[in-house]
């Protein structure tokens, strides 16, 4: 029987970010490999007649920018030939396509359970679609899309052979290249590109347009090559757990104290290196990059049957990256509040060395406050904002206004939503937030939509652990502002649609 989209299910997930990992003194890796098989095993025992069901990832499958425990060795047969750099060596491996293949075959030796939990899942007639996010762009190169679905097939179960798996990887493993589509039903998308601190200037083909073996990556990804990777002894998955800034570099100071003193070259630094990648591209020099796009925006029309303003209206949502302008780079780390707060602290400390009357003492200090204060307020208002994803709602309803999806599905955040997109509630929005634990319940959060005789039905789930199956949600829960999102978040309350 030819499976068609009417022949599935759909399970959809987000943000895994699987890294190297190393095992636990209870000798269990200290991610979430075996809640995310019991996951599969669930759904692999829990269909209906022949609709199978339809996994998608959408984005940050793979984290690509976690600094190794060990230095590549250039005699890797996966990096025959590559020359490693200074910056490969003191930093992260770069994004050309051999170290990105590099990079994959590390991670995914720290979760073949996870991998052979996959295999089995798509033996059994279920599908995986991967979309890339702004932590696995590396699966823009065809290499690494080609070594992944090597990795499962070798991840075969013993009853089927390699070539077999080999044979139904093929057949059942899709990247997509930028969304996942069903006219006036589904849209999923990973979300970054609504993230000017995250998004690609040219999503559909993210290379350098000085060099077309590396790709051009955002600047949030630069603050993790050049800062977050050089400390030591902090939870990989911290960076992504906490969602504020100021209490991420609480949470690294606390816990690697010995770095104190080296935090702040680091950080200075990274300013420097990423100031230097931040200008204004010459339309001319990317030519060759908006013509690849053109092609491949042409097969994603053609494979949707979209009309010819579709994919513009949605690409016209997508925010210019911060390296794009450099301006808003210096804004980004705060400089210009800087310079001016140090100017008023000079202006101030002269007055104050100039003079002898107290109430011109006095006055500097009046002035320096009334010039920092609101420095204060400005810079805190700034680093909420690299964090908040509000906008995704409205993207989300122009995106449901443009294609008429009745769902319409965002990752990124890591933090779950839902939203009704019409008066009668019948589109939806919903972000599935991350498979990182955040809490000592471990959240995690997904989506699983059922066709039936009656129509699709959409239930935003959380997978109960310790049971090892899902627990429905009341979606009161997960609407921002909600008096229970922050109890359902916390663990201390469950209930049904």
């Amino acid at each position: 029987m030819q499976q068609t989209s009417q022949s599935f299910n759909y399970l959809i997930i987000s943000d895994l970010h699987l890294q190297e990992a190393e095992q636990t003194s209870g000798g269990r890796l200290f991610y979430f490999d075996q809640e995310f098989t019991d996951f599969l095993r669930y759904y692999r025992h829990s269909y209906e007649g022949e609709r199978r069901w339809r996994l998608i990832i959408a984005g940050d499958f793979i984290e690509f920018y976690h600094r190794m425990d060990e230095q590549p060795d250039p005699n890797d047969k996966l990096l025959k030939g590559v020359e490693l750099t200074q910056n490969d060596l003191k930093f992260l491996l770069g994004t050309e396509c051999q170290k990105s293949v590099w990079k994959l075959d590390r991670i995914a030796k720290s979760h073949q359970l996870l991998f052979i939990a996959m295999a089995r899942f798509i033996v059994e007639g279920n599908e995986i679609y991967l979309m890339r996010g702004n932590h696995d762009l590396e699966f823009f190169w065809p290499e690494v899309q080609s070594h992944f679905c090597l990795l499962l097939a070798q991840s075969h179960p013993i009853e089927i052979s390699y070539f077999e798996m080999k044979t139904l990887v093929q057949e059942r493993v899709r990247f997509v290249p930028w969304f996942y589509l069903e006219k006036d039903f589904l849209f999923v998308e990973h979300g970054h590109q609504y993230d000017s601190y995250c998004s690609n200037a040219h999503n559909l083909y993210p290379v350098l347009p000085s060099n077309h073996q590396v790709l051009e990556i955002a600047l949030s990804a630069f603050t993790i090559r050049y800062f977050v990777s050089r400390i030591k002894n902090v939870e990989p998955a911290a960076l992504e757990t906490i969602n504020s800034i100021p209490k991420y570099l609480g949470y690294m100071i606390r816990n690697n104290p010995r770095q104190l003193l080296q935090m702040p070259i680091y950080c200075l630094e990274m300013i420097f290196r990423t100031l230097t990648k931040a200008r204004k591209v010459p339309s001319v020099v990317e030519e060759t990059i908006r013509q690849m796009e053109a092609k491949i925006r042409e097969d994603i029309q053609a494979s949707y049957g979209l009309p010819d303003n579709t994919l513009n209206i949605i690409e016209q949502l997508s925010h210019l990256p911060v390296l794009r302008q450099r301006w808003e780079t210096i804004k980004c780390f705060g400089l210009d509040l800087a310079i001016i707060a140090l100017g008023g602290f000079t202006a101030g400390l002269g007055i104050w060395l100039t003079t002898s009357h107290y109430s011109e003492i006095w006055g500097s200090l009046f002035l320096f406050l009334l010039v920092v204060l609101p420095l204060l307020y400005v810079g805190r208002t700034r680093v909420n904002r690299f964090n908040d994803h509000r906008n995704l709602r409205k993207i989300a309803q122009k995106i449901r206004d443009t294609v008429g999806c009745r769902y319409v599905v965002f990752g990124h955040s890591h933090d779950p939503d839902v939203h009704p997109l019409s008066k009668t509630h019948d589109h939806w929005y919903f972000n599935v937030g991350t498979w990182i634990p955040r809490s000592k319940e471990r959240q995690f959060v997904y989506l699983a939509i059922l066709k039936d005789q009656t129509g699709p039905s959409a239930h935003l789930l959380r997978w109960d652990r310790e049971h090892a199956k899902p627990l429905e949600t009341d979606l009161a829960s997960y609407v921002k502002g909600s008096p229970k999102r922050k109890a359902m978040m916390a663990g201390e309350q469950s209930g049904e649609r």
